[in-house]
């Protein structure tokens, strides 16, 4: 059973928007922060937490969270957001990990719709006219009647589904468990990925990174997609060999891409897809609504009433 007071570790480098009071919530237990990974360090040997909460973003990134995995006091750890590949491998015997999959899955799926009404509907272009005051119409297909592929289709790909099948479009999906889903008019096994990317009018990634994963979408499989076809790339920049997707960008075989995750991070000046006019990149924050970390804080908070209480946890990781 879990000890009732506990020392849980806050480590996110601003607490004060976390929206949440903890020590109201939770008077019984302490609680401890850190901004930084010094901060972390310290408070580790110092305190000895049994819980942690571990909020990642750019200016606090997965690296400076890695002495949490390491140290021997810590039971749980709850993730901000869906990602803990950082952890892999720890220790499950004596480490319990739960992250916050799902949490944000809708608005990431509403940005994945925004930027395929916006690849599809020449946003970009015109961007480009507005830019040089230049007038001119560009007409488009409707997206009524194409076919979107997801691959992976979670939490996320799931309402990026319901959201197409709004829209009209014919949707398939693969999924490791080949399970069916409601707005998925068919699925398929991953094996299957060369059989029916030739179809897809959108192709929409939302896997983990894996070795599974790592270079999924390869020259092979951006060769196998239909010309003029779109990619979306919310999941892990790896999941994309890039250098083979800017070959198939710069010679016109795909239509364009809407690119949130990247091989390397912040993307390097000298990335060709900065000057690609058929590119829309956006900085690894397709589910950065406003209240972001308030909502991470507030299901490990319900995870810590279930912790406090020896009941089962919400989105445990194996």
């Amino acid at each position: 059973m879990p000890k009732k007071i506990l020392d849980v570790l806050i480590a996110f480098d601003q607490p004060e928007i976390l929206n949440c009071d903890f020590e109201r919530r939770f008077p019984e237990h302490k609680f401890h922060y850190a901004t930084n990974k010094s901060e972390i360090v310290n408070t580790l040997e110092k305190v000895n937490p049994s819980v942690a909460l571990s909020i990642k973003h750019p200016p606090f990134p997965p690296q400076h969270h890695l002495p949490l995995r390491e140290h021997p006091s810590l039971e749980w750890i709850h993730v901000g957001g869906s990602g803990y590949d950082h952890f892999i491998p720890w220790n499950k015997k004596r480490l319990t990990i739960t992250n916050s999959q799902g949490v944000l899955a809708r608005f990431l799926a509403e940005t994945c719709i925004g930027a395929m009404l916006a690849l599809n509907g020449n946003f970009l272009t015109y961007i480009a006219q507005k830019n040089k005051r230049h007038w001119e119409p560009q007409s488009f297909s409707p997206l009524q009647g194409k076919t979107l592929l997801i691959v992976g289709v979670g939490a996320i790909g799931g309402y990026v589904s319901e959201f197409a099948k709004a829209l009209g479009m014919r949707v398939i999906g693969i999924r490791g468990s080949g399970q069916p889903h409601p707005s998925v008019d068919e699925m398929y096994m991953p094996n299957s990925l060369l059989d029916v990317i030739g179809e897809a009018d959108f192709l929409s990634l939302h896997v983990r990174l894996n070795n599974e994963t790592t270079q999924l979408i390869d020259k092979k499989v951006l060769n196998a997609m239909k010309k003029n076809s779109f990619l979306l790339n919310t999941a892990r920049g790896p999941v994309v060999d890039e250098k083979a997707l800017c070959d198939a960008l710069h010679s016109k075989h795909l239509g364009g891409a809407y690119l949130d995750v990247f091989e390397n991070e912040p993307l390097p000046d000298s990335s060709p897809l900065w000057q690609m006019k058929n590119v829309l990149i956006t900085p690894h924050a397709a589910d950065a609504v406003f209240d972001w970390p308030a909502r991470y804080a507030s299901i490990f908070c319900d995870n810590l009433e279930h912790w406090t209480q020896g009941e089962p946890l919400i989105n445990v990781v194996d």
